[in-house]
């Protein structure tokens, strides 16, 4: 080999030597650094090459990001997700009972029979976080658990406001079931009492051991007054004077107060049965009475729920034919559920109408 070939070729090979040591020593640097800001994390250099090739696997060099600002977004988006506090369902929802203490008891015991039967019926949910239930877990527990279209909608109320308990206190960061589609009630049609069915209910209840619940059985019968306002209102809101039954908002199912004016049959009940302001209307273990009256009337295995509201409001519509007053009396916000739902006069005469209430 030539001499000046020789000391050229030995040169690039320097060159060469003097560039790579200057890559290596920067290498050394950067790895250097890296390990600093890894020291006492417990993360390798390999691990963090590692997670930052996973987040990469996701990279799409159409989104106009780097891949440096990609990762960063990951792991921002990471952050708004990680919660220090997790709480599993079962323990939020006994501090969620804790705070509607302040609720009717029946309002109470509503939610915490369709909670704990939620639960019960899904031990895996118990120990769940808040956090891991998805919008499709939701509606799959509820359909498992509620059979029908009705018990599913009231559970899925209570499941709402479970959420929106944890949203508040960031156990979550959505509410799930807010995307849980309602399910449509097919409302069967209910056929009203007849003036013979009518007049067996009230013997049964005129019987001496029964008589205790005869003005309850009349202020279902003849003001059509929900079940469970029923069981809240006093003595004190009935005035035989003025002929009104004032529905309390502690009574109301919706809240408001109401006036439920006294018609003769139920008046007469009224007069007989009076008792001391303060006395419940319906006497201590109504509802076993209140069973075995149905069930000697012939109620037994085929009583209707409502069905004495349906009943009032469709005779009600026979012999006034007064809508707007019906609707005040039964608590409505307005006529569409009257007409779409409860009067039902189909082989109701005027004269039974008049009967019935007079």
């Amino acid at each position: 080999m030539p001499i000046r070939a020789f000391y050229s070729n030995t040169s690039k090979i320097f060159v060469f030597f003097i560039v790579d040591m200057s890559i290596l020593n920067t290498m050394d640097k950067h790895i250097q650094s890296a390990l600093i800001l890894l020291k006492r994390r417990g993360v390798t250099l390999l691990d963090a090459a590692r997670l930052i090739r996973n987040a990469l696997d996701a990279f799409s060099e159409d989104s106009g990001l780097t891949p440096v600002q990609f990762c960063a977004k990951v792991v921002s988006t990471g952050l708004k997700h990680i919660r220090n506090d997790e709480m599993p369902i079962k323990d939020g929802f006994l501090l969620y009972l804790e705070t509607k203490h302040d609720l009717r008891p029946d309002s109470l015991r509503d939610i915490r029979y369709l909670g704990n039967r939620l639960l019960n019926s899904n031990p895996e949910l118990c120990e769940m976080y808040f956090s891991e239930l998805k919008p499709a877990d939701c509606e799959q527990y509820l359909s498992s658990t509620f059979k029908t279209p009705s018990q599913f909608n009231k559970a899925r109320t209570m499941l709402y406001g479970l959420f929106e308990f944890a949203l508040k206190r960031e156990w979550c960061d959505r509410n799930p079931v807010k995307f849980v589609e309602r399910r449509k009630v097919i409302e069967k049609e209910i056929s009203p009492l007849s003036c013979a069915q009518t007049k067996d209910l009230l013997k049964n209840a005129k019987a001496l051991k029964n008589r205790d619940c005869l003005p309850a059985i009349g202020l279902l019968l003849f003001a059509g007054i929900r079940p469970r306002e029923v069981r809240r209102l006093k003595w004190k809101d009935i005035d035989l004077e003025e002929n009104l039954i004032t529905v309390r908002s502690q009574c109301s199912k919706t809240g408001g107060v109401r006036h439920v004016e006294i018609l003769p049959a139920l008046r007469r009940i009224l007069v007989e049965c009076q008792k001391e302001e303060e006395s419940c209307i319906c006497p201590p273990n109504w509802r076993r009475k209140w069973k075995n009256i149905r069930e000697i009337s012939g109620f037994k295995g085929v009583w209707v729920q409502d069905v004495l509201r349906h009943t009032y409001a469709s005779y009600y519509a026979k012999r006034f034919r007064d809508l707007p007053r019906l609707q005040v009396n039964m608590g409505h916000r307005d006529l569409s559920l009257l007409r779409s739902r409860y009067i039902n006069m189909r082989g109701i005469s005027n004269v039974e109408a008049e009967s019935f209430f007079n």
